[in-house]
C-alpha cells in the first residue's frame, strides 16, 4: 500500500478497520513512537497479548511463532518488530512470508527508523515489499519542516478541542525548534494549564505559562508595538526592565519593529508595491500577512518617520544619561502608540 502521511493515518485509524500489518518508517522518532501508541490503543489489548522484538537480537522464526500464537482471552495480539531496517537476509525471507500472508488474529507492526524517499538503506527491499502489499498500511514518519510543525501544533490543539492564535504557534516553534518531542511537551503543558473549559490559546495565556523570558518578551514587545497596543507595550517594557533587560536592548527591539513598518509602508505608498510584495520584502510570513497589514493600517507613514527621529533622540538621551532608562523607554512607547 502506498505511503500515507501521518495526518491521514491518524484520520483513518479505526479499531473497526485495522490493517493486519503496519509499516512505520521515517527519521522522526517521535512520530514513529506516537503512531505505534495509536495503533496499540486502537487494538486495545493487554500486555499478555503484546510482544516486542528487536531485529538485531531476534530471529525471524521467533517472530513468526509469536505472530501465529493465538490471543489469550481477547480478539487480537500485537507483535512489534523494531529496527526492521537491520533485518538479516534469512530473517527477511520469513518476514516477507508474514507480510504476504498475514495472520488475522495478530496486528504486526514493523518500525523502520530511516527515511523512505530516496532511501539508501541496505534493507530498502523491505520498503518496496510493504509498499507493494495490499495488507500492509505504510506510514511515512518523515522529518518535519517549519510549516509542517506549525500544522502539527494546530492539529494537536484541535484534537484537544482548542484553537490557538497564530502568534502563539510561531512562538512555540521559535522556542522549541522542530523537535516534536519538545513541541509535544509544550502543547501538553499549555493544555493542562488551561484546563478543559478554556478553548482558545492566546498570546496572554502563553506569557503566563511560559514566564517572562527575554526571547518571549522581545517577540511580544515587537508584536504589541505593531498592534499599536499602548497598555500592553508598557506592561511588557516594565516586565523586561524588572528581569534585567537593558534600556538599549529594549530600544533595539522597538527600533527594529518601527523600521520594518517604515520600510513596508514606504514600499506601498512611495514605490507602489502591492501589499503582498511589500510584506514579502520585509519577510512577513504569508500566514501573518493579513494581520500585519491590518496593524500597519493603524499608522501613517509620516508618523512612523517621526518615530524614527524619536528613537534617535531616545538613543542619545540614554547614552548621555539625560534621563533614566524607564522614563526614556516609556515616553518613546507613548509617542509611537499615541
Amino acid at each position: 500500500m502506498k505511503f500515507s502521511t501521518v495526518s491521514m493515518f491518524r484520520k483513518t485509524l479505526s479499531a473497526k478497520k485495522l490493517a493486519p500489518v503496519y509499516f512505520l518508517a521515517g527519521e522522526e522518532t517521535f512520530l514513529l513512537e506516537d503512531s505505534l501508541k495509536r495503533i496499540e490503543k486502537a487494538v486495545n489489548t493487554d500486555d499478555l497479548n503484546r510482544e516486542v522484538f528487536q531485529a538485531t537480537e531476534s530471529s525471524g522464526s521467533d517472530i513468526l511463532n509469536s505472530i501465529e500464537t493465538l490471543p489469550f482471552l481477547t480478539d487480537k495480539r500485537i507483535v512489534v518488530l523494531k529496527m526492521a531496517n537491520k533485518l538479516k537476509n534469512d530473517d527477511f525471507k520469513i518476514i516477507t512470508k508474514i507480510i504476504e500472508n498475514p495472520v488475522d488474529t495478530t496486528c504486526f507492526i514493523l518500525m523502520f527508523p530511516e527515511k523512505v524517499k530516496n532511501s539508501t538503506s541496505k534493507r530498502k527491499d523491505l520498503i518496496a515489499l510493504c509498499e507493494k502489499s495490499d495488507s500492509c498500511y505504510c506510514v511515512d514518519c518523515k522529518k518535519m519542516y517549519e510549516k509542517d510543525v506549525k500544522a502539527f501544533i494546530q492539529d494537536e490543539f484541535n484534537g484537544r478541542g482548542k484553537t490557538i492564535e497564530p502568534e502563539v504557534v510561531q512562538q512555540i516553534v521559535n522556542d522549541t525548534g522542530f523537535d516534536l518531542q519538545n513541541v509535544s511537551n509544550e502543547i501538553e503543558k499549555i493544555s493542562l494549564y488551561l484546563g478543559k473549559d478554556k478553548k482558545n490559546v492566546t498570546v496572554e495565556d502563553f506569557i503566563k505559562i511560559s514566564g517572562f523570558t527575554k526571547e518571549i518578551n522581545v517577540f511580544m514587545l515587537a508584536n504589541a508595538i505593531e498592534e499599536k497596543n499602548l497598555n500592553y507595550s508598557l506592561f511588557i517594557v516594565e516586565q523586561m526592565l524588572k528581569t534585567g533587560e537593558s534600556a538599549i536592548g529594549l530600544l533595539s527591539t522597538i527600533s527594529g519593529a518601527v523600521r520594518k513598518m517604515v520600510t513596508a509602508k514606504s514600499l506601498m505608498e512611495e514605490k507602489n508595491y502591492t501589499s503582498q510584495d511589500a510584506l514579502n520584502y520585509v519577510r512577513v510570513y504569508s500566514y501573518f500577512q493579513y494581520k500585519y497589514a491590518s496593524n500597519l493600517a493603524k499608522y501613517t507613514l509620516l508618523h512612523l518617520k517621526r518615530c524614527l527621529k524619536e528613537i534617535l533622540k531616545t538613543d542619545i538621551a540614554l547614552k548621555t544619561g539625560k534621563t533614566d532608562d524607564k522614563s526614556a523607554i516609556e515616553n518613546l512607547v507613548l509617542f509611537i502608540c499615541k
